[in-house]
């Protein structure tokens, strides 16, 4: 899944590979087949606008064309605006709270929606855009010496770090990469986790079943070992509030594995409740009732603590995040058990 611009436009992109039992089959039938969340004019739409491309044919393609095993079909989807709305406009001056600064570092609590670093259709505000221009000269440094020592993903909030040294830099980046770093998550998933304490070691690697390229699933013969300790913080009637601690760090894992165990996260369009909500909030058509079912607009994952080695102070820092008021007004309404 890629994202890109084209005709002054914001697209992004779906991959389909034609397989076995879809040899010789129309187009415009394929696609109706894999987007069932779009309607059968609009993928015609795409086709008629040469949206849509084959990666083993020149030129552009009919809603007839017959399809062959093993080619890759590439739809290529303008982004609504409104999501592009909700990016740009997401928090005001005030919203990148600073948790901890020194000469050398700062960690902020990200806010959910708000993009790490501009890439792929996130081109307006980012966290990293964002303290070069407001705070590089406050601090007395250039703008490119503040740089990102890990990443959170768009949806998620908490506690994010950044070098503000050049020659320190590597030594506090290289902790994340060697796993060094303790980290630990908060989430509220459905269900009620019986267990106080679970160790989920399953396996990830990409989800051949699913409509989505880019999402993960339990594999047990190729997938990459992964680790996650699931601790129970607060229970309710359907929900359950939980401590997570990281392991290992593969892709989507904390979604994955709790997924996995039978307690997606709230808001989780892709690893929650029915992965057509991703497709269609990918598509810019997200009714109302999966919405509703959603509960959230993002998925209730925040990165409340994160314990690093200071390499000038020579000790351990933590460094926490409180809850979002998301996530804590929606827990206000539940019934606790």
């Amino acid at each position: 899944m890629e994202e890109g611009v084209g005709g002054g436009e914001r697209l992004r992109s779906l991959d389909f590979e034609v397989l076995p039992d879809e040899e010789r089959k129309r187009l415009d039938l394929l696609l109706n087949d894999r987007m069932t969340w779009r309607s059968r004019s609009s993928i015609q739409q795409l086709i008629d606008r040469g949206l849509v491309v084959s990666a083993s044919r020149k030129g552009k393609l009919k809603a007839s064309t017959r399809v062959a095993q093993g080619d890759t079909i590439t739809v290529s989807i303008p982004m609504p605006k409104r999501e592009l709305d909700l990016i740009q406009s997401c928090g005001d001056d005030d919203s990148l709270e600073i948790l901890y600064q020194d000469q050398l570092i700062v960690a902020i609590n990200k806010p959910a929606g708000i993009p790490v670093h501009p890439a792929g259709r996130l081109l307006g505000r980012t966290v990293i855009t964002d303290l070069r221009t407001r705070f590089a000269d406050r601090w007395g440094v250039l703008p490119e010496e503040i740089k990102l020592c890990h990443r959170l993903d768009l949806e998620t909030s908490g506690v994010l770090l950044l070098s503000k040294d050049p020659v320190t830099m590597p030594a506090f980046a290289g902790q994340f990469e060697r796993r060094e770093v303790k980290k630990e998550y908060v989430a509220l998933v459905h269900g009620r986790v019986k267990e106080d304490s679970t160790e989920i070691r399953l396996p990830i690697g990409l989800a051949s079943d699913s409509k989505v390229n880019m999402k993960r699933g339990i594999c047990h013969k190729r997938g990459q070992s992964a680790w996650t300790t699931c601790l129970v913080e607060r229970r309710f009637e359907d929900f359950t509030l939980v401590r997570l601690k990281l392991h290992t760090g593969r892709h989507h894992q904390l979604r994955v594995h709790l997924s996995a165990l039978g307690h997606p996260i709230v808001g989780d369009k892709l690893y929650g409740l029915d992965e057509n909500f991703f497709l269609m909030y990918f598509d810019g058509n997200l009714s109302p009732e999966a919405r509703e079912k959603l509960i959230l607009p993002r998925q209730a994952l925040h990165a409340q603590k994160l314990a690093i080695n200071h390499v000038a102070l020579k000790t351990s820092i933590v460094i926490e995040a409180p809850l979002p008021a998301d996530m804590t007004d929606l827990m206000q309404g539940l019934t606790a058990c």
